[in-house]
């Protein structure tokens, strides 16, 4: 594929967070600062161009970004780049190892160093964009896929008939494995951009370390192969873990997880032609034996295409309690816990009390945002790389909707994930509201959701390809 035009260029920088702010966010976990950086944390920016069209991605290894704080990194980075704050993606991988979101700061402890980190991530955005549009040069692009079937099912039947977030062997999956390779014209790898869906949550409330889980190892095993520079793209994995391994202290896990899934993407990415190839015979060669010579012919293809398409989707709510009742129950949650600490109460009391004063704060924080509200509009952000489509929304959908999307988009080439802009909690299909558990518990959707949110990512598709055209 020529690039008449196409430039591509990729940054990274460290965003590993202070050991004085609070560690994960697990409502089991005993300790609140971490002990130690299993590996940094990266934020890694890929700016991609094409005629007048300039589009920006940053990816970052954290759990989530609050929808404000995903705006002020867009301004940021589209202020650095002089672009559009909708030419901006901003996503993260969902690492339940690195610090915890700012609104979820229910430990009090390290609170300060934590709202400081997340007041500088748009600087540290920003910057990231810099090195990458520095670095931009013209690019090919390829595309493909593989399959890895390292993802779980989450949604356990427990003993007893209980819903619980654990493990599923016969339920469904996602298997893809998503690659976009782009090389420098000169020949030099450039990125990798990898999609998968399984919940970075490896790594459990017994885990004291920093880490980026298994995204930030697939990222490392990838560029220890191919030589790019990698992002990840998380999938729809709301209802997708690790499996039997998953919620571990035992760092050589997500070591493992991110290989396997790593060496697959580096497969496919080492087998993609960029530029396309096709290959002829061209002659018997007489050697003892004839030997058939076949050489290498590039094949002429359109020069990729950048385009950006941002549209909202509105997704039915179910009601929230009071705002007054929701501050009331963190409040006595939080007294509660504090009280506990300080008296020296045991283990399993502190950890019950912590379980429930996150849950009192996940209930506050959907009152704030959802409360008295019919329906609330999710962006859905489109980013075409050449043939390539990545499709981004906030929170946490089911793998159904995922494949929903790319079975029928009119881009044979279609990545589909949540985890982009803000987080809008989880967005389970309806089959999975009759059953409960965690994912329908906390959800602020109603059963409706899924169908809407697949009908209007199609429709942002289509028009995407009727404002572009398909090559």
């Amino acid at each position: 594929m020529t690039s008449n035009g196409f430039r591509a260029g990729v940054g990274r920088v460290d965003i590993t967070p202070p050991l004085s702010a609070p560690h994960a966010s697990w409502g089991a976990q005993l300790h609140v600062l971490a002990d130690g950086v299993e590996a940094p944390l990266w934020a890694t920016a890929l700016v991609v161009a094409e005629g007048a069209t300039t589009a920006a991605w940053v990816d970052l290894d954290l759990v989530i970004v609050s929808q404000a704080e995903s705006d002020a990194i867009r301004t940021a980075v589209a202020d650095a780049l002089s672009i559009p704050p909708a030419a901006v993606r901003v996503s993260v991988t969902h690492n339940h190892a690195g610090p915890p979101p700012s609104a979820w700061n229910w430990t009090r402890q390290g609170g300060e160093a934590l709202e400081a980190y997340y007041r500088l991530l748009p600087e540290y955005a920003a910057g990231v964009a810099r090195l990458a549009l520095r670095a931009l040069r013209p690019a090919t692009v390829a595309v493909g896929s593989g399959e890895s079937r390292v993802a779980v099912n989450r949604r356990e039947t427990a003993p007893g008939g209980r819903m619980v977030t654990g493990v599923d062997l016969d339920g469904p999956i996602d298997p893809e494995v998503f690659v976009i390779r782009i090389d420098g014209q000169e020949g030099a790898t450039l990125a990798a951009v990898v999609g998968y869906t399984m919940h970075p949550t490896t790594l459990g409330p017994g885990n004291r370390m920093v880490s980026p889980d298994w995204p930030g190892h697939l990222k490392r095993t990838v560029e220890a192969i191919t030589g790019a520079t990698c992002l990840f793209a998380q999938g729809a994995t709301g209802d997708i873990g690790p499996g039997p391994e998953g919620f571990t202290s035992d760092l050589a896990v997500p070591h493992r997880l991110g290989q396997l899934v790593g060496c697959e993407a580096a497969r496919v990415f080492l087998g993609l032609a960029s530029p396309a190839v096709r290959h002829r015979h061209e002659r018997v060669w007489e050697s003892g034996a004839p030997l058939g010579k076949w050489t290498a012919e590039p094949v002429e293809e359109p020069a990729p295409t950048v385009a950006i398409r941002s549209e909202t989707v509105p997704l039915p709510l179910i009601e929230q309690p009071p705002l007054v009742e929701a501050r009331a129950r963190i409040e006595e949650a939080r007294r509660l816990l504090d009280d506990l600490k300080a008296s020296g109460a045991s283990a399993p009391e502190v950890e019950a009390a912590t379980f429930a004063t996150k849950r009192a704060n996940m209930a506050l924080s959907r009152a704030e945002a959802y409360g008295g509200k019919a329906e609330f509009p999710v962006e859905v952000h489109l980013l075409r790389i050449g043939p390539a489509v990545l499709v981004g929304t906030e929170g946490e959908p089911f793998a159904a909707i995922g494949q929903a999307v790319k079975a029928q988009s009119p881009w044979p080439a279609t990545w589909f994930g949540g985890y982009t802009g803000g987080w809008a909690g989880y967005v389970p299909t309806a089959d999975a509201y009759p059953l409960g558990g965690y994912e329908v518990d906390t959800s602020p959707f109603a059963p409706g959701a899924a169908d809407r949110l697949v009908a209007g990512t199609l429709a942002a598709l289509g028009h995407l390809r009727d404002d572009t055209g398909r090559d």
